[in-house]
């Protein structure tokens, strides 16, 4: 695995918890703190938002072992 996608796996590990207590108390946060978690669950897929289509689907992992 490269080094890039080692530091993403790292960061995820690390930052999803965060986010998910973020979301344990976001009635606590400024409106526009709000609409910048979601977005930012969204996107990390950690929000279930039903089947996405396109190019929001995720690709398939590279089995490659270089």
């Amino acid at each position: 695995m490269n080094p890039i996608r080692i530091a993403e796996r790292t960061y995820r590990t690390w930052s999803s918890p965060i986010l998910l207590e973020l979301k344990e108390r976001e009635d606590q946060l400024e409106p526009s703190a709000r609409q910048a978690l979601e977005n930012v669950m969204v996107e990390r897929r950690l929000l279930n938002t039903g089947n996405p289509a396109g190019k929001d689907r995720r690709k398939p992992e590279s089995t490659d072992n270089s």
